[in-house]
Formats: C-alpha cells, sequence, structure tokens
C-alpha cells in the first residue's frame, strides 16, 4: 500500500527525515496547509488544527482518487520500527471489517478487545476508547469516505475524530497494532531519549481578540458545559468497558 506523509513546505529537516525513513516504501508527500497562514477562528478549533484536519483530509482524497484498497497516512515526526515496512508491504493481516488501524502509540491508557495473532510477533486489537493522536494509521476505503463524511463540519481535531472516545457506540471499526511500530518524536524523547526534537510547526493558540459582555460568558458557559459532559461521559464508557466487557487501562509499547 502508500504512504502518504503530510509535510509543510517550511518544514525541510522534517521531509528530510520522512524521505530517509520512508526508503524502501511506496509513499508521496503531501503539502500541509500552513496554519500561520490562516486568520484566527476567535472560537472552537483554531486555525492550526483546522490547517491540520483540512491536511489529513487532503490525503484522505488523494488515496480515494486511486483503486487501492488501503493506504497508510503519517505526519512528519515519527519513527519507525524496523518492522514497519513489512505491514506496509501487504494488506492480507488487517480485518475485513476495519475502518482504520492505528499503527503507533501515544502512551496513554486505552483498553483493548480480545487480541488476534498479526504478522512479526504482533498482535491486533479492537479499540474500546481513545487512542491519541493522529501519527501513523491506515484506512480502508470506506474508513476514508466515513471520516471526510464526519470532518466536513468539525467541531473536534483530526485525532478525536478519527480515534474517538467511544468507537463502538460511533459503529466505529477501529484496531490498534500492538507493539505499535511508530511513535512520535516528542514521545520518543521522553521514553527512550532518543529522536531529533523538532521545532514544533504549528501552535494550538490562536491568540484571538477575547469575547467580551454577553456573548463570551455565554461561549465560556458552553465550553465549561460540553466539558463537564465529556468528563461524565468518559466515566460511563469507562465502567461500561471495565465491568460489562472485562476490559483493563493498558499501554500500548512500542518496540
Amino acid at each position: 500500500m502508500k504512504a502518504y506523509y503530510i509535510n509543510l513546505d517550511r518544514a525541510a529537516e522534517r521531509r528530510s527525515h520522512m524521505e530517509q525513513a520512508l526508503q524502501g516504501v511506496d509513499h508521496e508527500r503531501v503539502a500541509a496547509i500552513d496554519g500561520r497562514l490562516q486568520p484566527p477562528t476567535g472560537q472552537g478549533l483554531s486555525r492550526f488544527e483546522i490547517a491540520c484536519l483540512e491536511s489529513h483530509r487532503e490525503a484522505w482524497k488523494r488515496f480515494l482518487a486511486t483503486s487501492d484498497a488501503y493506504a497508510c497516512f503519517l505526519e512528519d515526526d515519527v519513527h519507525f520500527s524496523p518492522d514497519f515496512a513489512g505491514f506496509v508491504a501487504q494488506d492480507g493481516w488487517i480485518p475485513a471489517d476495519a475502518h482504520a488501524v492505528k499503527l503507533d502509540s501515544y502512551f496513554n491508557r486505552v483498553m483493548l478487545g480480545a487480541p488476534a495473532q498479526a504478522p512479526l510477533g504482533r498482535k491486533l486489537a479492537l479499540l474500546h476508547t481513545r487512542h491519541e493522536s493522529c501519527a501513523t494509521y491506515i484506512l480502508s476505503r470506506r474508513g476514508a469516505a466515513i471520516f471526510l463524511r464526519l470532518t466536513e463540519n468539525p467541531k473536534l481535531p483530526v485525532d478525536y475524530i478519527v480515534f474517538p472516545e467511544d468507537p463502538v457506540g460511533q459503529k466505529l471499526r477501529l484496531y490498534q497494532l500492538t507493539p505499535a511500530v511508530a511513535i512520535q518524536d516528542q514521545l520518543y524523547l521522553r521514553h527512550y531519549a532518543r529522536g531529533h526534537s523538532f521545532q514544533s510547526d504549528i501552535s494550538k493558540l490562536d491568540a484571538p481578540k477575547a469575547e467580551s459582555g454577553k456573548r463570551g460568558a455565554l461561549f465560556t458557559l458552553k465550553r465549561e458545559a460540553v466539558r463537564l459532559y465529556r468528563q461524565i461521559f468518559k466515566a460511563k464508557r469507562y465502567l461500561v468497558n471495565r465491568l460489562a466487557r472485562g476490559l483493563k487501562p493498558e499501554i500500548v509499547p512500542f518496540q
């Protein structure tokens, strides 16, 4: 399958890193949308989050313009296990019902279903909870079409949509490869003292003009209500997964 990596035109160091890391892998660069060139949004998603989401959407569209059954999508700050190329060289190991397969780990606790054997001594399990980041993942054609629809009018960053809090409840079949075969640079440095310490190319902050008066108060109240709802929903989902499904929180290792 082809790997599409997303890279800003001004991020030459990251581009060089990815071109070297992907030697021997069929790949294509997707020029990322630059959030610095977009106006601040004022509320909700920042211009950088929107630019990131639209960059992933562009990569999905390129994939769907081909006849390929699957494609791998990458951000440009990832490091790979030596086994990575083996997992993108063929797709027979991917479950037929998969919308997405996550190949990296963010080292946050997740809950996984019963594991099945995967190539090269690894396992594949259904994700029952959110796993942060969209750094390295595979989409099926059906998955790409679904996520294009779900991101048409986004209210959340791209990784919250592709790997949401309750994927099973949203009827998404998302699988996790474990141990993971990819890891972001910041995590590689933190957990393994290796990596490149890439300069950040985006910011999560828009620095918009502050809302004032009733409009600002209403926005703050709405934001806090949504945050509280998500906390309650997350706690409820945890109990369902822990007690009804017998799942345990775990951290997906990188190897």
